[in-house]
């Protein structure tokens, strides 16, 4: 897309949605104008102007439109939903999103349930969400419903957790759903944690993380809740260690061994999975060089000094060539230490794991010659060496005095791709329902980005309003005005980013690390980490 941006002197609305303060009157005059823009940003801020209304007309006519959505009918449902649930937090509402839900309540609708319950518990209590959890409707509704019932700040968890645990699916991916998200409400409470009730709950679910039929996937993200919890470094994976665990919290006494393997680490953050998704920024603005203090901050620690890598070097002579090719002393701008830190990482998974690079810059995808998650073997890891060594910046242009890379900053394309990631392919739409994702897609993400997003995957051009700016996405600087100007879609603002995240990752439970270096918008990325449960660091300013 950037070669085409750049060739018809395109540009985009760097226009953030604004607080309207006005009639319903006037804002549905507008919304109606609005939903039949071309562009998907200029529909998604007619629905926003009308919302912030707060009337229950505007509820009405959104509510309509999640059930006549135009194209991309899944991500207007999807934010539809976002929109309506930030705009009518009022009691009064929950009749007719209590109407909503019941005419939408296919699994694809969790995200719907999860918003419009979360409400409910908020404003009401966990009677309406406690309900659903224990019905017989889609794992995924009743998973939005205990996930919604986390933010249940006065009620006991405890004897809900205790009865659906005894009432789990003897296997399979329904088990594994309702499994994490009960660990998840579970460990909500942190003033329950030395109490015997806590105890005796968090025993049986200890007891399940041990079953054969329980999920890896499920005794990782399992682990990472309790970890949490108890504030331990270490994600163990069976309910035995945790059981010990709890014994010290609540007891005192020796505290358990730490005897876990090595875990696989990027930029000097460790993760606790198998499965790991690098997500790397390759806008334009990664050619910026970094400066002596920024080199200096770099986490260029031996690559050999681990057990996992001495095992390798023992191997053959092409672990040791392989080895030889991370190199700090060529790194002068942030792609290359970029590259060098994806190199050393990879190097330290063990073979049996698994990994995936998606890169983004106006677009996102797989790095070439990758083919979803694949096992960190010597060939595919001197695969994706191979390409990396292979990339060369393109031409120097007016405002990329450094080169070109892949363009603007599409950070949300990325990640949507690290969720809809699994062996071998992308899943389609709907993919935080998809369980070809949940057993065969990432655990773990590493995202590492230099700037805020300034693009997605829904650019479009369209006709301009008053307000509206031609400008470089990358810079911000102005260039020449049109009639017609190409926006990016809603998933360029922090905003709607974490929205979707948390959509994407409320099932999935996936770990969320995010590397910020130079101009990073680290506030973005220390939500995505909180989001997924992990880390945020920003390199070129020290840890």
């Amino acid at each position: 897309m950037n070669g085409r941006w750049v060739a018809a002197a395109a540009a985009v609305s760097l226009l953030c949605a604004a607080a309207y303060a006005e009639d319903f009157e006037t804002a549905f005059k507008a919304y109606k104008t609005g939903v039949k823009r071309q562009s998907l940003r200029k529909r998604t801020e007619a629905r926003e102007r009308l919302a912030q209304t707060g009337d229950p007309r505007a509820l009405k006519a959104l509510i309509q439109d999640y059930g006549r959505p135009e194209e991309p009918k899944d991500q207007v449902r999807y934010l539809i939903a976002f929109i309506a649930a930030d705009s009518f937090v009022e009691g009064s509402n929950a009749p007719l999103f209590d109407e909503w839900r019941a005419k939408s309540d296919g699994p694809a609708d969790a995200w719907l349930w999860y918003l419009a319950l979360r409400h409910r518990v908020e404003s009401e209590g966990p009677g309406e969400a406690a309900i659903v959890a224990r019905s017989d409707r889609s794992v995924f509704l009743r998973a939005a419903a205990i996930e919604a019932l986390r933010f249940d700040q006065e009620g006991d968890p405890l004897p809900l957790v205790a009865e659906m645990e005894k009432k789990l699916p003897p296997s399979g991916i329904e088990r594994a759903v309702l499994l994490e998200s009960l660990a998840a409400l579970l460990c909500s409470r942190s003033e329950q944690v030395k109490t015997p009730e806590f105890g005796e709950v968090a025993s049986a679910l200890f007891r399940r993380m041990d079953e054969a039929e329980t999920m890896d996937r499920t005794r990782i993200a399992m682990g990472r809740q309790f970890a949490r919890r108890f504030k331990t470094r270490f994600v163990w994976r069976d309910g035995r260690r945790w059981q010990q665990e709890l014994q010290f919290v609540q007891t005192g006494g020796k505290q358990p061994k730490d005897d876990r393997y090595a875990p696989p680490t990027f930029a000097g953050i460790e993760a606790s999975g198998d499965r790991i998704c690098y997500v790397i920024d390759l806008s334009d603005s990664m050619l910026e060089p970094l400066s002596p203090r920024e080199l200096e901050n770099l986490p260029k620690g031996p690559v050999t000094g681990s057990a996992a890598a001495q095992a390798k070097l023992s191997k053959s002579d092409a672990w040791k060539k392989a080895f030889e090719n991370v190199k700090w002393d060529k790194v002068t701008n942030k792609f290359e230490a970029a590259r060098e830190m994806l190199k050393q990482s990879l190097l330290l998974l063990e073979e049996s794991q698994h990994f995936a690079v998606i890169c983004f810059g106006d677009g996102a995808g797989l790095l070439k010659g990758t083919k979803g998650l694949q096992k960190a073997t010597m060939e595919n890891i001197q695969g994706v060496f191979r390409t990396l060594d292979g990339i060369r910046p393109g031409a120097k242009k007016p405002g990329r005095p450094h080169g070109t890379l892949l363009g603007a900053t599409n950070m949300h394309g990325g990640l949507h791709r690290a969720f809809k990631l699994k062996s071998g392919t992308l899943v389609g739409p709907g993919e935080y329902v998809n369980t070809a994702t949940f057993d065969d897609g990432c655990d773990t993400i590493f995202l590492l980005s230099d700037g805020a997003a300034t693009w997605d995957d829904w650019a479009s051009p369209d006709s301009k309003d008053p307000g509206d700016r031609a400008g470089d996405p990358e810079s911000g600087a102005r260039t020449t005005d049109s009639d017609n100007l190409v926006f990016q879609g809603p998933y360029a603002r922090e905003y709607h980013i974490i929205g979707d995240v948390t959509r994407l990752n409320l099932f999935r439970k996936v770990e969320i690390h995010c590397v910020g270096m130079g101009g990073a918008e680290m506030n973005t990325l220390q939500t995505l980490a909180s989001i997924g449960k992990g880390q945020a660091v920003d390199l070129t300013r020290g840890k």
